[in-house]
Parts: structure tokens; sequence; C-alpha cells
């Protein structure tokens, strides 16, 4: 005798579960990729921007990019040195679910600010001191959801004193 019938399959909770626990971890990864990638197309876009304005300053100086006045300020350190943001007590403060305001309150406005074109994050601002010289460069980044801090990224300040001691 054949047997023929429809069976239904549910999902035992621990499948569900094993599922649930496999999309968290996807999910993790996906910001983390998303993050390395934004960080990557940043610097890129740096690099570029920098090269176009050295070479817009050769032109101007006479071939030099050291004749432009902005760029020996920015060599000499002194164009950020006394700014909030590159004290390492100011960023004490920084963390998750502050408001943007806070944030400008205790570092001052950031150098640079991007609205962001991924659905987790709305803004990020980025804190950097130079493009050039990543051993003393300090960098750090916030990004925002709602007008809500939702990541930190703050600068190494041991590597900059350590570089800076080991010259």
């Amino acid at each position: 005798m054949a047997l023929s019938g429809l069976f239904v399959c549910l999902p035992s909770p621990a499948l569900a579960d094993a599922d649930a626990d496999r999309i968290a971890r996807l999910e993790k990864r996906l910001m983390e990729l998303e993050a390395r990638l934004s960080e990557q197309e940043q610097e890129t876009k740096e690099v570029k921007t920098l090269a176009a304005s050295s070479a817009a300053g050769a032109n101007q100086s006479g071939g030099s990019y050291t004749g432009n006045p902005l760029a020996l300020d920015i060599m000499a350190n002194s164009a950020w040195r006394n700014l909030r943001w590159t004290q390492e007590e100011q960023w004490a403060g920084i963390r998750k679910g502050i408001s943007e305001e806070k944030v400008i309150e205790l570092l001052g406005n950031p150098p640079r600010s991007l609205d962001s074109l991924k659905p987790r994050v709305d803004k990020v601002f980025w804190y950097e001191t130079s493009l050039r010289d990543r051993s003393t460069a300090l960098r750090g980044k916030i990004s925002f959801k709602d007008g809500k801090v939702i990541a930190v990224k703050k600068p190494n300040f041991q590597a900059v004193k350590q570089a800076l001691q080991s010259r």
C-alpha cells in the first residue's frame, strides 16, 4: 500500500534560534564591512583632495606646495594644536546615545562632516589633523543616527605620543 499525504515541516525552536544567531552574526559582519569600506572610501577621497590641492598650490607658488601659507601652517601642526578635540580628556564624555549638539559642545565643530548614504547612519563627524603623516595624525570618527551617537572611534592618543617620542 502506497502512502501519500502532505507533510508539514515546522521549524523547531532550536533551528529558529540558530537562524536568528546566524542572521545577527551576518548583520554584525555587514556593519563592520560597511564601516571599513566607508573608511577606505574616505581615505581615497582625502588623498585625491590633497593631491588636487597640492597640485593647485604648486602651480600657484612656482612649483612647490610649501609656498602655500595654509600648507605650511598645517605642516607645522599649528593649525590644529589648540583645538578642543585634540585633547584626550575632551573625548571622555563622548559615548553612544549622546546628542550631536553635546558632541559639538564637548569637541567643537568637526573639521569635516558627511551625510551618510547608509541606512543605519545619518551623519559622520571626522576629527582629523593630518592626511599625510599617519604616525602622528589624530583621527577620530563619530557616527550618528537620528541625531544621537551610535558609534565612536576615538583618536589613538597613545600611539601619537609614542611616535612623537621616538622621533
